[in-house]
């Protein structure tokens, strides 16, 4: 592996002594005043004037009353404008939270009356369902639009520094989970919780800046969720900071060529889409020099297509906004082989070795280890400890077990150190009374040419295998021809106690604001569908009982993977 560069080891050693976000933002500010900082859709803007855009919008709370330990809650698209408001929360001591654009309107009003924000900076077009209600409910609360209103409150403010006295220790974030299987959960970091991760962050990923070109960063996931984690990176290596108003295909391909993108941080589905677009060819990537992806897992069969296509730049990174910083990472060399290939599902299928300082343990039900290579529940401690949720000891109990945190996903170890992950412990299928781990299944079907995205779930006692095509097979075939040419080829590829019941294809897989795949979606998709007229075609013999804590070997999901 090649040496740290000097700027890597730069920011490794300004990390060392910087104790708060502020610290740094400000640092930015001081060493890069004339680079770019922050592409939206308004156009550039400077660090210089980004410093001026957050020091109006901290002094628009300070005139407001709102101090040191206030939560400042953001419900906004992915714009400049929530950048601005996380920056201005660094100034002045407050707590910055925010929800993602497509959490239900119930969900953020009860959210909002759990956690008591001072202040409230949204969109029109997404708080409308709730505005009044929250109104009445929070009758202090300050209230600051996007458009008009934003730009009016910040022109009216003489830009001013933050004078509250922030120490490592203060909570300064509350990051939101996902909200997609019940209401948002919210974990408060510290500014040292978050600096610390920042740190180990840095030991995986290279500051180097592009041989040649600009050095720009581009959010391909939202700022709400793991995008959250670009934001000190970003403002150490002064870099510009894309941030997409969508991640579809063409917005983040247009906006790489167009700005010279050096890094782009994106999710396994976006990676897909951008390998499915038709026109992709008519668009100047070459500037793409590195590409960490997460957020769900990958499969092996087009990670393997992506480095392809764009060489060896893409880093895997395992986690969970509970254990900072990633748990395991799968770095670029570990991608390929001395010549550039893509190595072999035995390691494309994972998502890499764990992180110094973090230690992962396999455990059955009781909680007791298990052996190299068994099956079993993933749990992390790690440098940058989880107390709990915000105001939520049930849930906390429930994550958090012995100093543990209880991934909720089913993995194993190999020989080689590589963590394989197959998936969530909820979304295994049991037919017959055997238990079946979808990501197996999903990786083999992903190696016929006209799978896009595979999900394996429960459909009564069925197991179905639901599937959407890529651009290039729709409309060549019909659906039910192509169903059977995809039972027939898992049928090839995979022992009889591994093969679905059935094969369903849809135009597309429902995924959430993370692009992750919606399951629970997608089993009410099979439910709405037609019942079959006929059995099911996917030839499997009676499934054969084993150990449900024994994991597969590798070499037998070789011949079907990314």
């Amino acid at each position: 592996m090649a040496l740290p560069s000097l700027r890597s080891l730069l920011a490794r050693f300004l990390l060392s002594r910087l104790r708060t976000a502020r610290s740094v933002a400000r640092l930015a500010y001081r060493l890069h005043p004339h680079k770019p900082a922050l592409i939206d859709r308004r156009g550039t803007l400077t660090y210089a004037q980004l410093q001026d855009r957050v020091y109006r919008l901290q002094a628009w709370m300070q005139a407001q009353g709102v101090k040191k330990g206030d939560v400042v809650f953001t419900w906004l698209p992915e714009t400049g404008e929530q950048y601005e408001t996380r920056l201005a929360t660094f100034e002045n001591g407050t707590i910055f939270a925010s929800f993602h654009k497509h959490l239900p309107a119930d969900a953020a009003l009860t959210t909002m009356g759990r956690v008591k924000p001072t202040v409230f900076i949204h969109d029109p077009l997404l708080s409308a369902p709730i505005l009044q209600a929250v109104r009445e409910q929070l009758p202090g609360l300050r209230v600051l639009a996007l458009g008009d209103e934003y730009e009016r409150a910040l022109a009216q403010q003489t830009p001013s520094a933050g004078t509250a006295d922030v120490h490592e220790d203060d909570v300064f974030a509350l990051h939101m989970t996902s909200g997609t299987t019940g209401l948002p959960k919210s974990i408060g970091y510290s500014n040292r919780k978050y600096l610390d991760s920042v740190r180990l962050i840095s030991r995986a990923i290279d500051f180097k800046p592009p041989a040649n070109g600009p050095d720009v960063n581009m959010l391909g996931l939202p700022l709400t969720g793991p995008g959250s984690g670009l934001v000190l990176p970003t403002l150490l290596a002064g870099a510009a900071l894309v941030m997409p108003e969508d991640f579809r295909a063409t917005t983040l391909a247009g906006l790489i060529q167009k700005h010279r993108v050096s890094r782009a941080f994106l999710s396994p589905s976006a990676i897909i889409d951008l390998l499915d677009e038709p026109t992709l060819g008519q668009y100047d990537l070459s500037s793409l020099t590195h590409v960490p992806y997460g957020s769900e897992m990958m499969p092996a069969p087009k990670i393997a297509e992506a480095i392809r296509r764009f060489g060896p730049i893409f880093q895997q990174g395992y986690g969970c906004l509970e254990a900072l910083p990633p748990i395991t990472w799968l770095l670029p060399h570990e991608h390929v082989d001395a010549q550039g290939n893509p190595l072999g599902n035995d390691v494309l299928s994972t998502v890499g070795r764990v992180m110094p300082g973090v230690d992962v343990v396999i455990r059955d039900e009781q909680f007791v280890p298990l052996p190299l290579g068994q099956m079993g529940l993933i749990t992390v401690q790690t440098p940058v400890r989880f107390d709990g949720y915000w105001l939520d000891p049930e849930k906390t109990s429930e994550t958090l077990r012995d100093g543990w945190v209880v991934m909720g996903d089913l993995g194993y170890f190999d020989a080689a150190g590589y963590l394989h992950v197959l998936g969530r412990s909820a979304d295994r299928v049991v037919r017959n009374g055997q238990a079946l781990n979808p990501r197996e299944i999903e990786e083999v079907a992903h190696c016929h040419p006209a799978v896009k995205e595979a999900c394996l779930v429960q459909h009564g006692p069925a197991a179905v295998l639901v599937a959407s095509l890529r651009q290039s097979w729709r409309n060549d075939r019909g659906t039910r021809a192509l169903e059977h040419d995809l039972a027939e080829f898992l049928v090839q590829h995979l022992p009889p106690e591994m093969r679905p019941d059935d094969v369903r294809l849809v135009t597309e897989i429902p995924r959430s604001f993370l692009n992750k795949m919606l399951r629970r979606e997608v089993r009410l998709m099979l439910e709405a569908m037609p019942p079959r007229s006929s059995a099911a075609h996917t030839a499997r013999a009676e499934p054969v009982a084993g150990p449900m804590g024994t994991a597969p070997q590798p070499e037998a999901m070789a011949s079907a993977h990314p």
